[in-house]
This record gives C-alpha cells, sequence and structure tokens, in this order.
C-alpha cells in the first residue's frame, strides 16, 4: 500500500507543478472499509475531514441493512496533490453507489481559486473511477461564531458558494450540512468540532441523504 500511495502521489506530481503546497503542523489520513468482505448490499464512501470521521458511525447506523459504509477523512485539501493518491487509492478495490463528498475546512493556505481548481479536478477524479456512482456534495461546516477561528466563515462560505456551483456542472446533489450549524455556537466542543448532539444531528442528515439517493 505505501509503495502505492507514492507511485500516485508521483503522478499527479506534474498537474501541480507550479502550486505551493501549504501543510499543517499535524497531517493525517484515516480510511475505514466495513464489511469489507460483503457483497450483498451496495457500498457507500464518505469523504471529508475530522467533521465526517465524528458524525460516521451515527450515518452508518442510518443506512444498516441499506449499505455499507467506508469513510475517507483526511487533513488534506482538495489544493494538495497528496489528497489525491488518498483519493485514488479508494478505488482500488471497491465500486460505490453513493459518494457522499466533503472538503472545505482545511487548506487555508490556498486561495479559493486553487481551491476551486482542485475541487473540479476530485470531481473529474470520481466521475473518472465511479461513473455510475451518485454524487453528494456536502458544504462544509461553519467555525463557531464566538470564536477567534470565525474570522474565516467569510472563506467557508466562499468556498460552500464554489461548491454550489460545481455541483451544477457535475450533476451532483447539495447536502447542506453549514444550515443545520450555523448560529449555534451551543453545538461546538471547541471552533472546529462539535457536542455529541450535533454529531447525532450532522450523521442522521448524512444517512438519510445517502437512502435518499440510493432510492433514485
Amino acid at each position: 500500500m505505501i509503495k502505492t500511495l507514492i507511485l500516485l502521489v508521483v503522478m499527479v506530481l506534474p498537474i501541480w507543478a507550479e502550486t505551493t503546497i501549504h501543510r499543517e503542523g499535524t497531517e493525517w489520513c484515516d480510511i475505514w472499509i466495513a464489511k469489507a468482505t460483503d457483497k450483498k448490499l451496495p457500498r457507500v464512501m464518505l469523504v471529508g475531514d475530522s467533521i465526517t470521521k465524528g458524525y460516521f458511525k451515527v450515518a452508518e447506523k442510518q443506512l444498516q441493512g441499506k449499505a455499507s459504509a467506508a469513510r475517507f477523512a483526511t487533513s488534506a485539501c482538495v489544493s494538495d496533490p497528496a489528497f489525491f493518491a488518498q483519493l485514488d487509492a479508494m478505488f482500488s478495490h471497491y465500486q460505490y453507489a453513493v459518494i457522499h463528498f466533503n472538503n472545505g475546512l482545511h487548506g487555508m493556505g490556498y486561495s479559493e481559486e486553487e481551491y476551486r481548481e482542485g475541487y473540479e479536478k476530485a470531481l473529474q477524479l470520481i466521475r473518472k473511477k465511479a461513473p455510475k456512482a451518485k454524487l453528494i456534495l456536502a458544504l462544509s461546516t461553519p467555525l463557531q461564531s464566538t470564536s477567534n477561528q470565525n474570522k474565516l466563515n467569510p472563506r467557508i462560505d466562499e468556498r460552500n458558494r464554489i461548491v454550489r456551483e460545481l455541483a451544477q456542472k457535475y450533476r451532483a446533489t447539495i447536502n447542506d450540512l453549514h444550515g443545520i450549524s450555523k448560529g449555534r455556537p451551543d453545538y461546538y466542543k471547541d471552533p472546529y468540532h462539535y457536542k455529541p448532539v450535533a454529531i447525532d444531528l450532522q450523521g442522521k442528515r448524512v444517512g438519510e441523504t445517502v437512502k435518499k439517493a440510493l432510492e433514485q
């Protein structure tokens, strides 16, 4: 697997040759494939960050008996070539009926134009690797309005606007996770992350949205 990821990074680097790569103090990637050998149910993939990792179990429970859930959560922004190495690996051995995609809170070192370019490349990769999958784009959650990180919310709003535009272009459904958390500073345990009550709300929303896509 390590050799595969290194090869994939080398393959995607030419695309980003003129882009300065911005990294965080700690970079991480979390992949979870539930019921990996079970082919009886359709498989869905939830792509995101620590927010996705937080609500995954709730969403998975919502999908019980309907689909097997896979999780790909990462600190890499769509503007980072490492993201593409990680995402491409998710398609190596599995097919997905629905892909729920979120990326927007990390990579603030990149401009919104760079974000748009990277996000569109990610959608193109998904459409290439999973042309039959239903695609859901989740709007990024806001940062706690009473925290110092509130200053970044206008940038998150702009990134969400970009996501809405690309959803139309790539025939994707929008899941507004931003709206259900906005204006609720009591939902947060820190400027980015949520208390159980909000995690439960997000997970149920994701699970129901994915179920609707499966039924279409």
